[in-house]
């Protein structure tokens, strides 16, 4: 090789940047969710009815968003003010929100930073007389076994509200069969996305049964809004291409711009004026075509993220802080990395063509959760599965580098 062949070959490896997370779909996916959105905008209102698209069936509610299901199921409880809802680690401000709505008080529940799992001993505390509900969440694709949890609620009374939204894993796995009700999301950012969209499975078919009603009051998703997020996604999966990202990254750099802020905007809560507004409102009939498209897809790629993501964990040594590693069940939907100093953590890892970046859950609301907290000081790192293993095994060896200069 030249010697200006191998700077230019350098230079290409400089701008060569992973994104923390890329859209997880196929452009043949996108294609067919502009297609059906164009079709749906195009469409004179009334003509057709939602309903007749959905992909649901037998104890499955189709939503807008695993937020709406939620709110949904806290109507159909209609659970007096003054109980409390014990939400599990690190959620989205918006989940607490809606309890606090329906005059409901969130307790947290503390998890333990490195298996992102709480304790039996710390749920019997948690729970008490007033305890309506317990939400517990599968954190970033790692499958809890929530067997001893359920047993607790049940003694004191409280519904368990399963939280899967981080940890679809293909139709082999919808929940545990008896909790009141398993939420799954195919948001933007989530595995098997729909670019929208939410699956409450919900036991009591009274509870489910009112929850469609109330649902089936809502006015419709408008179709140009969809369309509007088909279009907007379509740019993002063009622009996460390592290479064109890199691009994109340094001309932000120049130019002074927030990189992570700009990537954040578009995973942002909805504004609390508008909550409301947005989550009781009907998934449009482009959307639940597109959704009944991702859920029919075969294991494949479910399996390929298990390899990626397991080859990822061996490259990185046993002794690297990733919460949920020693998880039996992983589905990898994003890696958290525990460290001290995360901007050298970042500058580490970017310089060598990896865009980690901090993640965006909280804490529940309430008492101090020190193990919630540091969990979510954690960063991502950029973890897809058309990354190849060669890749995968180069970002281990990075994160046991970065710990080894930081002892």
């Amino acid at each position: 090789m030249t010697q200006t062949a191998a700077k230019g070959k350098r230079r290409s490896r400089r701008l060569r940047l992973h994104p923390c997370k890329r859209l997880d779909m196929s452009w043949a996916d996108w294609f067919f969710a502009a297609a059906r959105s164009l079709k749906n905008a195009a469409r004179l209102p009334g003509r057709r009815s939602a309903k007749a698209e959905a992909p649901a069936d037998g104890d499955a509610l189709v939503c807008l968003t695993v937020r709406s299901a939620f709110d949904l199921y806290l109507q159909a409880r209609d659970w007096p003010p003054g109980g409390e809802i014990v939400f599990a680690g690190l959620t989205v401000p918006d989940m607490p929100r809606i309890a606090q709505e329906r005059g409901l008080r969130p307790v947290p529940l503390d998890i333990d930073p490195l298996t992102a799992e709480w304790s039996a001993e710390a749920l019997k505390r948690s729970v008490g007389p007033q305890t309506r509900a317990v939400v517990l969440t599968h954190l970033f694709g790692a499958k809890v076994e929530i067997e001893p949890s359920l047993e607790t609620a049940r003694r004191a009374g409280a519904a368990v509200v399963e939280d899967c939204a981080q940890a679809y894993r293909g139709q082999g796995w919808l929940g545990h069969p008896e909790v009141d009700i398993s939420l799954f999301s195919f948001g933007p950012m989530k595995t098997a996305t729909a670019l929208g969209g939410a699956v409450a499975r919900v036991q009591r078919p009274d509870i489910r049964e009112r929850m469609a009603q109330i649902q089936s009051g809502y006015p419709l998703q408008p179709a140009g809004e969809y369309l509007r997020r088909v279009l907007l996604c379509g740019l993002m999966l063009a622009g996460s291409n390592p290479t064109a990202y890199g691009v994109l990254s340094a001309l932000a750099e120049a130019a002074g711009a927030d990189r992570e802020a700009l990537l954040h905007r578009f995973t942002r809560n909805v504004p609390p004026d508008e909550l409301w507004a947005r989550l009781r409102r009907r998934p449009c009939a482009a959307l639940l075509a597109v959704l009944a498209r991702r859920l029919s897809q075969g294991e494949a790629l479910f399996e390929r993220r298990r390899r990626l993501g397991r080859k990822l964990f061996e490259a990185a040594g046993p002794e690297a802080p990733i919460p949920t590693r020693h998880a039996l069940d992983h589905a990898f939907w994003m890696i958290p990395l525990l460290v001290e100093d995360a901007a050298a953590a970042k500058r580490l890892f970017r310089a060598h063509g990896f865009d980690a970046v901090s993640n965006r859950l909280y804490p529940a609301p309430g008492a101090r959760a020190a193990g919630a907290e540091r969990v979510a000081e954690a960063v991502y790192l950029p973890f897809d599965p058309r990354m190849s293993e060669r890749e995968m095994e180069r970002l281990g060896a990075l994160v046991k580098r970065h710990f080894r200069q930081s002892q």
